[in-house]
């Protein structure tokens, strides 16, 4: 079930029924940033992340991630195991 979080200059798209704290707080940052395109998103399996909820998704407008900052919000918590 999708909820949206309209609290913020981008909303946030939830698809999942609860949150850890850290994580929320981590996509309300993300929310407020000037480069996000249209909104972030939350994945089922979201949990706090490095800087970023892993499972969280969001894409940027005239902004390109730089490699080792999308392996260290991503990467990390996809990790083998």
């Amino acid at each position: 079930m999708e909820k949206i979080v309209r609290s913020e200059p981008k909303p946030i798209k939830l698809w999942l029924d609860d949150m850890e704290e850290g994580a929320m707080a981590q996509a309300r940052n993300l929310a407020n940033l000037p480069f996000i395109h249209s909104h972030v998103a939350i994945m089922p399996d979201a949990h706090l992340g490095y800087g970023m909820p892993i499972g969280g998704v969001l894409a940027t407008k005239d902004v390109v991630i730089p490699t080792d900052y999308v392996i260290s919000l991503v990467v990390v918590g996809v990790g083998p195991g």
